[in-house]
């Protein structure tokens, strides 16, 4: 065993664990805030805190947590040990707890917050019905409500099926640089850079060949 935290073991395991899952999300995003700049050709810092989208962020904290569980594993079959294996089995546990919690609550907090998006843009469309006598102008504003509610309140739940995959092996190469950098299992530094630009030259294809295309809802204005 070679971290490169300090010298106790049980507190070099937990922060291995707690720096993984904080570092496969903010990986995770960042690219996925670099993809939404080079397509869409706009910033902006919320987009880091978005749901959805290529790669899926879910998928790559899950597969990333399933590496190195297994990994953890494979590393405790070769110790002796009493009190190092215990302390390699709290981690592992430490690490399905984390990633558990991590993922449920923020599935949480983002469905209620897209939840009352929705419910305050309806509400809106229901008081303008309600105050607006003049036809048109009843149109109009129902136009521009739904155009609201379309611009942020529904959200595409969930994800495609290249954003899963995409989550899942970008999860992976995170887990191998992770694994490299605190094992110090550099003879894998190679495998671990040719999977990455292998990864960067599959997105440029995909790309290509089949354009992200943002689908949204337009609503006319009737004229007057």
């Amino acid at each position: 065993m070679n971290l490169i935290l300090g010298e106790n073991l049980y507190y070099n395991l937990l922060a291995f664990i707690i720096i993984s899952i904080i570092f496969v999300w903010i990986i995770t995003q960042t690219f996925k805030v670099i993809l939404k700049c080079w397509i869409g050709k706009r910033f902006s810092i919320k987009m880091f805190f978005h749901d959805g989208d290529f790669p899926s962020t879910h998928t790559a904290i899950v597969t990333s947590s399933v590496i190195l569980i297994l990994f953890l594993n494979a590393y405790t079959l070769g110790l002796t040990d009493p009190a190092t294996i215990a302390s390699y089995n709290s981690a592992k546990d430490f690490l399905i707890i984390l990633t558990f919690a991590s993922i449920v609550i923020r599935d949480a907090m983002g469905q209620r917050h897209r939840q009352d998006n929705t419910n305050k843009n309806l509400k809106n469309l229901k008081d303008y019905i309600q105050e607006l006598g003049i036809e048109r102008n009843v149109i109009e504003h129902i136009d521009a409500t739904f155009e609201s509610i379309d611009n942020e309140a529904i959200k595409r739940v969930g994800h495609l099926k290249h954003e899963v995959y995409g989550g899942m092996i970008l999860g992976a190469i995170c887990s191998l640089f992770l694994i490299i950098f605190f094992f110090n299992r550099y003879d894998w530094l190679l495998f671990a850079i040719l999977c990455t630009l292998l990864y960067f030259l599959a997105i440029l294809a995909f790309l290509k060949l089949k354009p992200v295309v943002t689908k949204k809802i337009t609503y006319r204005r009737s004229k007057k």
